[in-house]
């Protein structure tokens, strides 16, 4: 099921750049940690910085079902090798 949202549904919150190691950054939103690419982290943020996130709702570019099932294709199932 795909939830329903405007286009124009926005949330913002300030998160901490509390390391970056790696290539990767571990942001913090109030007790909660979590990592992402650091190349996602706008130029001139790094540990110690304060960002503030955004993420907007946007109509799917293709059918969701579609989606899915494209990315299901090379996946064998079973367990995750790490």
């Amino acid at each position: 099921m795909t939830p329903k949202a405007t286009p124009s549904a926005t949330k913002s919150s300030a998160v901490f750049v509390d390391a970056v190691e790696n290539g990767r950054a571990r942001l913090l939103l109030g007790d909660d940690a979590f990592t992402v690419p650091a190349a996602l982290l706008p130029d001139g943020a790094g540990e110690g910085t304060w960002l503030k996130l955004t993420a907007t709702v946007t109509p799917p570019q293709a059918a969701p079902d579609a989606l899915r099932r494209k990315l299901g294709r090379g996946d064998p199932g079973g367990p995750i090798k790490l």
